[in-house]
């Protein structure tokens, strides 16, 4: 079968790693196409294993790619009599997999994304759709209950797609609370892939708001102790509500990062989102402050991800520091705008 999923743009080739990491048979997995946002891939295995990809929106079953498109609206015609042409068994066998209740009358809405431009508009497209499907005896409904179609048209190819996950997908049921500048858990969880996690992993979140990153880490395996700490006290507060009973051993910490009562040279790994509310004019001398701290608490060989909405800014002090080496850099969309996900190795 033929999977898609989405991504926040510039987190592509991690979800990648995380799909291969999760498939580990090579031969059960083929990357038919990468684009900004989007994985299209061939996968013989079972569909639910996909659903617990953390770095993933959303993902798709491919029912049809339909190659050859022109702006014309002879487009819309060949993409109605594929429709009209295809066999669902299979499409259904795999909605069940997951869980999707298939009724004997299909209830279903249309959702459609297009690039480029084209002399029909994506209304066109919907409409095209829907229609096509509402002569195979499917019911049209605009509640969140029945299928959820997606026809996306990006240059010379289109794809009807139908969502395996739940809208939510991308969310995590232990999201009790949130606070600003809480990042989304895809990018928590890519920033914790990009740091190695091992099993005897110190792993300290100095600025933790509401926990994301610290959570996000429990779930990538097992680690030896979890630190986490916040200028807020209703972040910490969130954190604790976040993480309940569960993932053991940690602390919380009331802290300011500028000066962190932790050992030095006690923790193997940091990551961060560098997300500092004070006037730009102020962020050198606090990211200097910040950075210095990190340098005395990690261990020599350890390694930190950062990320930051003024990459230029941390990119030029980093450069600064005798004893960090940025080994890679990832520019990512962060509520619409452009941030920076910065891999340090520390010696």
């Amino acid at each position: 079968m033929i999977y898609s999923i989405s991504v926040i743009a510039g987190l592509e080739n991690i979800a990648r790693q995380e799909i291969n990491s999760l498939i580990g048979d090579t031969k059960q997995f083929k990357i038919i196409l990468r684009k900004p946002q989007r994985i299209v891939f061939q996968y013989t295995g079972s569909p639910k294993d996909l659903l617990s990809l953390r770095t993933a929106e959303q993902l798709f079953l491919v029912v049809q790619h339909i190659p050859n498109m022109t702006r014309s609206r002879r487009s819309l015609t060949a993409i109605s009599s594929s429709l009209t042409r295809f066999n669902f068994a299979k499409t259904f066998d795999c909605c069940r997999q997951v869980g999707i209740k298939i009724r004997k009358r299909i209830q279903f809405r249309v959702m459609t994304r297009m690039s480029g431009f084209r002399n029909f508009q994506k209304r066109d497209l919907q409409q095209i759709i829907e229609r096509s499907l509402i002569d195979r005896g499917w019911q049209l409904t605009r509640s969140g209950s029945g299928i959820d179609v997606w026809a996306e048209m990006y240059g010379e190819d289109a794809y009807i797609s139908i969502r395996l996950s739940k809208p939510d997908m991308a969310q995590r049921s232990y999201k009790q609370t949130s606070v600003p500048h809480t990042l989304k858990p895809t990018i928590a969880s890519s920033m914790v892939r990009l740091s190695q996690p091992q099993p005897n992993d110190i792993f300290l979140d100095p600025m933790c708001g509401a926990g994301t990153i610290l959570l996000e880490r429990a779930f990538a395996g097992r680690y030896r102790f979890l630190i986490g700490g916040d200028l807020s006290e209703g972040a910490l507060d969130a954190t604790k509500r976040n993480f309940g009973r569960q993932h053991q051993p940690r602390q919380f910490i009331h802290w300011d990062a500028q000066s962190l009562p932790i050992q030095t040279n006690s923790v193997d790994k940091i990551a961060c989102n560098l997300h500092i509310d004070e006037n730009k004019s102020n962020l050198p001398q606090l990211y200097r402050k910040v950075l210095t701290e990190f340098e005395t608490v990690i261990k020599p060989g350890g390694k930190m991800v950062l990320l930051s909405m003024q990459p230029t800014l941390l990119n030029k002090i980093l450069k600064q520091q005798e004893s960090m080496k940025t080994r890679q850099q990832v520019g990512i969309n962060v509520g619409g705008k452009r941030g920076r996900i910065f891999v340090v190795h520390c010696y």
